[in-house]
C-alpha cells in the first residue's frame, strides 16, 4: 500500500513560533515511516514557508510546492495566532486538503476568549467576571475604567490580551497602579484587553479526543498544575522543565473529576471542536470556573495533552495515528457529501 503522505506545518508567525517547533517536530517524528510518508514545513516569523529542500517561498509560491507534493493530510502544530485561530484552517479548506483538528469557525471562536466565554457563559456554565477595556476608551478615560474595574472585579485580576496564547500577553495586576502598566503593554498587542475576576483554587487541565465517527468525545483525566516558581500557569512554567508539577490524575474528588470533564466535553462542542481540544479551569470548592480552550494543544515532550493521554493508555504514537486517521475519515466524508 502507499504510504499516506502529511505535512506537518509548524513554526508559524507568533510568539509561539519555538514552541510549535517543537510540537511540529514530536509530530513529525512520532509517524511511523512504515506507513507515512512526512513532509516538514516550517512557517518563518516573517511568514515565509521552508520547505525541507531548504526554500524558502512566500506564501503565494509555497502553496503552489505543496499543491506540487500531493499531501493526503496536514497537520498543523501552529500554535497563537495566524495557526491556532482559523486562518490556516480558511487556507486549508479552500485547498481542499484534509487537516487535523478543529475547522476555520471553531478555531476563531476558541481563539477569542471574550466570545468564546460569552458563548460558554450563555450555556450555563461558570466563568470568571470580566470587563473589556478597548483602546478608544482607555485612552479617553482611564481612570474611570480603573475604578470601575476594581469596583466590579476588585484585586487582585487578571488581564490579558484575548487573542494569545500559550499564557503570553498576561499578568496578575494587585492594585491599580500595576493595572494601569498591565493594560497599557497589553493594548501593544491588541487593541482590546480582557480582565477578569481572580479565582482562587485548584488549575486543572482537561484533554478531550475527539476522533471516532461514531462514539462521542472522550475526555482524558484530569491533570492538576501546581507551579513550582510562577505565580500561575505562565509560559514558563508550561514549557521548562521542573518548572510546575503536572499531577495526572488531579488529587480531587471523583465529583470534581466528572464535572471537570463533563465541562470540558459540553464546551469541545459548543465551540464545535473536532479532533482534540484541551479545557483550562480552576476548582473553587469542587466548582469548576472555566477559563479557555485550546484546539491545538501544545505537543512537546513537556506538554499537557499527551501526557493525559498517556494516562488513559494511549501513546504518543497511538495518539498522532488517531488523529491523522481521523482528519482523513473526515475530509474523506465531506468530499463523498459534494
Amino acid at each position: 500500500m502507499a504510504k499516506i503522505r502529511v505535512a506537518v506545518i509548524m513554526g508559524g508567525m507568533s510568539s509561539e513560533h519555538d514552541v510549535s517547533v517543537k510540537s511540529g517536530t514530536k509530530i513529525a517524528d512520532a509517524l511511523n515511516p512504515t506507513g507515512y510518508d512526512v513532509l516538514r514545513i516550517i512557517i518563518e516569523q516573517d511568514g515565509r514557508w521552508v520547505f525541507p529542500d531548504g526554500k524558502s517561498l512566500p506564501l503565494h509560491e509555497a502553496l503552489c510546492v505543496l499543491a506540487a507534493y500531493k499531501v493526503d493530510c496536514v497537520f498543523p502544530a501552529l500554535h497563537g495566532p495566524f495557526g491556532e485561530d482559523g486562518r490556516i484552517q480558511g487556507l486549508l479548506d479552500l485547498l481542499q486538503l484534509p487537516y487535523v483538528g478543529s475547522g476555520c469557525a471553531a478555531s476563531a471562536l476558541a481563539m477569542d476568549k471574550i466570545r468564546s466565554k460569552a458563548l460558554v457563559h450563555a450555556a450555563g456554565i461558570r466563568v470568571p467576571a470580566d470587563y473589556v477595556v478597548h483602546a478608544s476608551d482607555w485612552y479617553s478615560h482611564p481612570t474611570d475604567i480603573l475604578e470601575q474595574i476594581e469596583t466590579k472585579l476588585g484585586f487582585p485580576c487578571v488581564a490579558k490580551s484575548p487573542c494569545q496564547g500559550s499564557s503570553l500577553g498576561m499578568g496578575i495586576a494587585h492594585d491599580s497602579d500595576e493595572l494601569d502598566h498591565l493594560i497599557v503593554s497589553l493594548l501593544e498587542l491588541d487593541c482590546v484587553v480582557l480582565v477578569e475576576q481572580f479565582i482562587r483554587g485548584t488549575e486543572v487541565t482537561c484533554a478531550v479526543l475527539d476522533v471516532t465517527a461514531d462514539a462521542p468525545p472522550r475526555a482524558l483525566p484530569v491533570t492538576e498544575i501546581v507551579p513550582v516558581t510562577s505565580t500561575f500557569f505562565d509560559y514558563h512554567a508550561k514549557y521548562t522543565p521542573g518548572a510546575c508539577q503536572e499531577i495526572t490524575p488531579a488529587r480531587i474528588s471523583p465529583e470534581a473529576t466528572h464535572r471537570v470533564q463533563r465541562t470540558a466535553v459540553r464546551v469541545h462542542r459548543l465551540i464545535g471542536c473536532t479532533g482534540f481540544s484541551r479545557s483550562d479551569m480552576i476548582l473553587e470548592q469542587d466548582e469548576p470556573v472555566w477559563i479557555e480552550i485550546n484546539t491545538i494543544p501544545g505537543m512537546t515532550d513537556t506538554s499537557l495533552f499527551p501526557q493525559a493521554a498517556a494516562k488513559a493508555g494511549i501513546s504518543y504514537e497511538q495518539l498522532v495515528d488517531a488523529l491523522v486517521q481521523d482528519a482523513l475519515r473526515r475530509g474523506h466524508a465531506l468530499h463523498m457529501t459534494k
